[in-house]
């Protein structure tokens, strides 16, 4: 009896424990669900580890920014009416935000898009020149073309974006998705790039070729675009989509050097700009 007090005991204080503690070290791919082992909440906690400067990925965080970690994996809140509403009001068009609004997002056999992948774009590359003062307004460092057409939507330092591929087309822009266990996945995953310039710290250039990133590494202009896209993303998604780093992907893929970053992202800042455009969002229904 006192064995069996002590199972049931152990099994209440496992259900009660936070999703931190629970956190998974390892993602599992399920090639049948065509996503990653755990939750939501979980899936998002081993995807989106720190990423160093010089691309190296950190340890799995303890547990989501708040925001984020209330709609990660919900049914969207809004209606499809109240985001247009709110892209009219703000003066934002489709073409900045991934495609048309009233189209859904790619699928992969059936099933729709689920996670929504964050990149930097690794240049322009200063070589051992120091960054220039006007990284976020340089109409040359900021141009949204120059990287072709590696992600569905890129982000200028300055907040300017544009949709270089529609959501609604599949497109691999990892490892990952280039390996057996995520190629039959394309579809599965939105790619959206933050433009970031390098450059190589000169006392170490002929031995390391280490890179260094702006500071901040990016712009709250950034942050808060990236919250719009991510919001219109989950619309058409139909419900709040699984972030996820590149460079965690590239590494599950057996990527070479783990590359795509995004390097020195704040997922806090990230959830704050998120929580602010869901509130206006919000107040102007």
């Amino acid at each position: 009896m006192k064995n069996s007090t002590v199972s049931i005991w152990i099994s209440v204080c496992l259900m009660l424990m936070p999703v931190a503690a629970l956190s998974a070290t390892k993602c599992y791919w399920d090639s049948g669900t065509m996503q990653f082992s755990g939750d939501s909440i979980q899936q998002a906690l081993c995807l989106t580890p720190a990423v160093r400067a010089n691309g190296v990925v950190e340890k799995f965080e303890e547990g989501l920014p708040s925001t984020l970690d209330e709609l990660v994996g919900r049914e969207f809140d809004f209606t499809r009416e109240a985001v247009e509403a709110y892209v009219a009001e703000h003066g934002l068009n489709e073409g900045e935000l991934g495609g048309a609004l009233s189209l859904r997002v790619s699928r992969a056999h059936g099933e729709s898009a689920l996670f929504f992948v964050l990149h930097d774009s690794a240049g322009p590359d200063f070589g051992t020149r120091t960054f220039s003062p006007d990284i976020n307004v340089s109409t040359h460092i900021n141009d949204l073309h120059q990287f072709g057409r590696r992600w569905h939507v890129l982000i200028g330092r300055g907040g300017a974006s544009t949709t270089l591929i529609d959501f609604f087309q599949p497109l691999r822009s990892t490892y990952f998705e280039t390996r057996d266990a995520g190629a039959k996945a394309k579809g599965r995953f939105l790619h959206v790039g933050l433009i970031q310039p390098v450059r190589t710290n000169v006392d170490d250039a002929k031995t390391t070729s280490s890179s260094l990133i702006p500071e901040p590494a990016y712009t709250k202009e950034q942050y808060r675009k990236l919250a719009q896209v991510y919001v219109v993303a989950s619309s058409r998604a139909g419900r709040w989509l699984i972030p996820a780093y590149a460079a965690q992907l590239n590494k599950y893929g057996q990527a070479p050097v783990f590359m795509g970053g995004p390097k020195g992202f704040d997922l806090a800042l990230w959830a704050k700009a998120l929580r602010n455009v869901y509130r206006e969002i919000y107040s102007s229904r």
